[in-house]
């Protein structure tokens, strides 16, 4: 009950003051004016979230939260490659139900270093977060740069989708446009580095210059 209520009072704080950013503006708005909209009193709202920029990523990461979750329900029953892309549509219908809601809150991460700080760092520890589901899912190690690229290219998809439909205002759908993005990736029109033939020389090297140093000594 206790944990029900505590959920339900951080729930109308953020709420509230999403309505203050909204109608007043991020800056012009102060705690005190958010405590009081949501009828608790300023050690209680400080006590829940000790600035502003934290009552916005709160409100971003409740919804990116679902990453993580959605991958390790779905990629039971199907692939890691569709685990990954349910887990981005997951978190991006929020977008397209709520745009007006989802427009205000990348407007002040854009406009708060502070908040945008902060999101970088989090948005860190989900793809390490990610990578250790990955490591688990393909039976590989945390650190091998196949799960740590997989990890990574995954959330750059979510981002550059989130940014594309950001820059639109709404008007697209973020869902479909992360779904194009995963088919240029599989359709490889993406362009990679390309580090050319003398990279695979250099590998080649090191371990010839290891056999000719076996054969001296036998």
């Amino acid at each position: 009950m206790r944990e029900r209520k505590a959920q339900r009072s951080r729930e109308r704080m953020i709420s509230e003051a999403m309505g203050l950013f909204a109608g007043k503006g991020y800056e012009e708005t102060t705690m005190e004016a958010i405590a009081e909209a949501a009828d608790v009193s300023p050690s209680t709202l400080y006590r829940y979230f000790p600035s502003k920029d934290l009552i916005v990523l709160a409100s971003f990461t409740g919804n990116t939260a679902k990453f993580a979750e959605v991958f390790a329900l779905r990629v039971k029953d199907l692939s890691v490659e569709r685990a990954l892309a349910e887990a981005i549509f997951a978190v991006l219908a929020v977008e397209d139900e709520e745009p007006r809601h989802a427009l205000l809150v990348r407007s002040i991460l854009g406009q708060s270093p502070v908040a945008r700080a902060r999101l970088w760092d989090y948005l860190g520890e989900q793809q390490r977060q990610l990578s250790k589901q990955l490591a688990e899912s393909l039976q590989k190690a945390g650190d091998d740069p196949i799960v740590l690229l997989t990890a990574r290219v995954a959330l750059e998809v979510l981002l550059a989708a989130a940014d594309i439909w950001r820059a639109s205002k709404g008007r697209t759908s973020s869902r479909a446009t992360a779904g194009a993005l995963m088919q240029l990736l599989r359709g490889g029109n993406v362009l990679f580095p390309d580090p050319g033939p003398e990279s695979s020389t250099q590998e080649a090297a090191p371990k010839a210059t290891a056999r000719k140093a076996l054969t001296r000594k036998q």
